[in-house]
Order: structure tokens, then C-alpha cells, then sequence
């Protein structure tokens, strides 16, 4: 059996959230035989499912992608925080990320195309030199790729870039997504970073107002900026002008970061969890396992079990919820019993081997400055 050792509440947290945030916004996308809106939400559904399809829009569809990141970010420092040396930390990063890249394809080929550890891991081996960069400099390359990104967001919206069509089909969409979507998310994973270095969510109790002021801020721009085109889904508008298209997709990010320090500012507040924060937690503690078991559950329900072409939102959102609330039950047993995830147990082996336990404490992640000087 694998003892669990003790963790920080908020990170877990997070990732609990996020497997949520996932499932109701894949769920919908089995639905089959049905003419298709923004983000693929069926356009004649009854009351009850344009109702829900508007309140996806505004609270879940688009959010997973950025809080993913950051959180990925975060660990990226976190796991090189664990070892002695800049030089063993690039190299644990690197295989670890390989790794990902790895069991995304598979992933991707046996399960869901969609699979996005792949876009992560390839980004990991992007960013690895960055970490022993300045928090400036850092700070700077999210404001200047944030530039680039919303170029991108506008000239596609208006059709002055075309990208419909190019993507073909199966295990080919996957490697094409792999290298493209980093573009999208390279601005949260290295927010994550700077956040990871301040212990933003390992120390959130020397971060609250920081933290209440993202979550508040974030949350109500994803909020105004989602609303319109989410009253369109649930056609309680005709349409919108292309800009609040695109205002949509620009909310996501700070909605995704408003999400993680919503997460921090709870755990700061909590002195003892209560069983509901465990359990959601411990899902978080088990990401992996829990992302690819959501993958199971699709390929069972709607693919082999056919209910994509039977169901409509509502009953597709349900199905996501009841996957998710599952994996909460399944995690909350495995750690009362002190048991890791299996696929967390496996991508740590492939990253480090068989390793000897050493006595003594290790060594915390030095300074970026002190990183940069053992990168020379």
C-alpha cells in the first residue's frame, strides 16, 4: 500500500474543481444528431436545456483550459522544488513532461482525441529554461505572449485567419492540438510559476487579500464578458456583435485564475476541512487518474452505450456531474485508506525510477536568482 503524505489544501482543491469544470464541459460534446451552436451545444433543445447551455457558458466552458494551466504551472515548480540541483531539476522536469506527452497519445488514440497532458507536456519542454528566469522577466513574457494571443483571438474571430478545416481526424487531431494549443495557454502556466514561487496557494493564508482580489476580479469579468454570448446559446438573444464573441473567449483566462484563487482564499479561511473539501481534495490529489477515468466513463456511456444520440444537455450535464461525483466517492475511499492514484503512482516511476528513501529533509527550491547561477 502507498501512504499518502500530508498535502496543501488549495492546489488539491483546484484540481478538484477543474475535474468538475472538465467533465460538464466534455459531457455535452457526445451529443449526437442535433444542429450545433458556439461550443457545440445543440441549438433545439427544450427550456431546461438552452438554460443550462447558458449557464455553461457563462461558469464552466472554456474555464477548465486556463485553470489546468496555471495549476500545471504551479507543479512545475513545485516538482522542481524537490530536488538539489538546477541541472536535476531541468532533467526531472524534462522527463516528466516527456512522459506526459507520452500517455496524452495514448490517451488520445484509445479513449478521447481531445486529450490535452500532451499540449501540457510539450509546453513543459518549452518553459523548462524559463524557471530559472527573473520574476520580471517572467511576468514579462505573459504580458507580451498575452499581446500576441488576443492578435490572434481577434484576426481568427473576423476570419482574417482561417483555421476551420485544418485539424483531420483521430490520433492526427491530437499532435496537431498538442502543438497548437500551447499557443492558447502559455500565458496561465507561467502565471502558475510566479504564483508557485510565492507559495501562492502552499502559503494562501500570506496571500488573502491577493488572493480575494483575483477571485472577485477574475470571476466578474468572466461573468460580464461570458454573458452575452451565453444569452445567445440559450437564445435569449439573436445574436451578438463579433467583439462580444470574442470578449468570451478573452474571459476565460481570468475566470480559469479567478477559479484557483477562489480555491486559495477558501483554504485560507479554513482552519480544519470538513469531509465535502477532503473528498473534493483528495480528487485533486488524483488529477490524472481522475481525467482519464472521465474518459473511460464517455467511451462507455456514449460511445459503446450509444446515449449521445439519445439525451439532450441537461441530461449530458447530468451524466458529466454523476461521472465527476464518482471519482469524489472513488478518491475520498482511496485516501482513507491511504492509497495513491495508480496512474499518479506510474508517472512518477517513469519520472524517477526505483528510488532509495534518503534520511534527512530535502532541500527547498532556491530562489530564482540562486537557479539561474546553477544554470551556468
Amino acid at each position: 500500500m502507498n501512504t499518502v503524505s500530508k498535502r496543501s489544501l488549495a492546489p488539491d482543491l483546484a484540481r478538484g474543481l477543474m475535474l468538475m469544470l472538465i467533465a460538464l464541459s466534455h459531457a455535452h460534446q457526445f451529443i449526437r444528431g442535433h444542429p450545433t451552436t458556439h461550443r457545440n451545444y445543440p441549438t433545439d433543445g427544450d427550456s431546461l436545456d438552452l438554460a443550462i447551455a447558458g449557464v455553461q457558458m457563462v461558469f464552466v466552458d472554456g474555464q477548465p483550459l486556463p485553470l489546468f494551466a496555471a495549476l500545471f504551472g504551479y507543479g512545475l515548480v513545485q516538482l522542481a522544488g524537490r530536488q538539489p540541483t538546477w541541472p536535476a531539476a531541468r532533467w526531472t522536469v524534462v522527463k516528466r513532461c516527456f512522459w506526459m506527452i507520452v500517455l496524452g497519445g495514448l490517451h488520445a488514440h484509445f479513449l478521447f482525441e481531445a486529450d490535452i497532458l500532451g499540449t501540457y507536456g510539450l509546453l513543459g519542454l518549452i518553459l523548462v529554461g524559463t524557471m530559472v528566469w527573473r520574476d520580471q522577466s517572467l511576468l514579462a513574457l505573459a504580458g507580451g505572449w498575452m499581446v500576441v494571443y488576443l492578435a490572434y483571438v481577434v484576426l481568427s474571430a473576423f476570419r482574417l485567419i482561417k483555421v476551420d478545416g485544418v485539424f483531420p481526424e483521430g490520433i492526427a487531431t491530437w499532435a496537431l492540438h498538442s502543438v497548437a494549443w500551447p499557443a492558447a495557454v502559455l500565458v496561465p502556466v507561467v502565471l502558475g510559476m510566479w504564483a508557485a514561487r510565492h507559495k501562492m496557494l502552499m502559503e494562501p493564508e500570506r496571500h488573502v487579500r491577493f488572493l480575494r482580489n483575483v477571485a472577485i476580479g477574475g470571476i466578474s469579468f468572466m461573468i460580464v464578458g461570458s454573458l452575452p454570448l451565453a444569452l445567445t446559446v440559450a437564445q435569449v438573444l439573436p445574436g451578438v456583435p463579433m467583439p462580444l464573441v470574442v470578449l468570451h473567449t478573452v474571459s476565460v483566462l481570468p475566470g480559469g485564475l479567478g477559479y484557483a484563487a477562489l480555491m486559495g482564499w477558501i483554504s485560507a479561511r479554513v482552519k480544519k476541512p470538513n469531509l465535502l473539501m477532503v473528498a473534493i481534495a483528495a480528487t485533486g490529489e488524483r488529477s490524472l487518474t481522475n481525467y482519464i477515468l472521465q474518459s473511460v466513463s464517455w467511451t462507455l456511456v456514449f460511445t459503446i452505450g450509444g446515449l449521445g444520440y439519445r439525451i439532450g444537455v441537461a441530461e449530458a450535464s447530468l451524466v458529466g456531474l454523476l461521472t465527476w461525483l464518482a471519482t469524489v466517492v472513488l478518491s475520498l475511499g482511496m485516501h482513507l485508506a491511504g492509497i495513491r492514484g495508480p496512474l499518479e503512482v506510474l508517472l512518477r516511476f517513469l519520472t524517477y525510477g526505483r528510488r532509495k528513501k534518503k534520511p534527512g529533509a530535502r532541500p527547498p527550491l532556491p530562489p530564482a536568482p540562486a537557479l539561474a547561477q546553477q544554470s551556468r
